[in-house]
């Protein structure tokens, strides 16, 4: 969780399905 920790934080602006869509395309 701690790598999605950073991601939520920057992605907490965005829409959720941006920010769930953006996390799944890194991995």
């Amino acid at each position: 969780l701690d790598l999605w920790k950073d991601i939520t934080f920057n992605y907490t602006s965005t829409d959720t399905a941006d920010f769930v869509e953006t996390p799944t395309a890194s991995v």
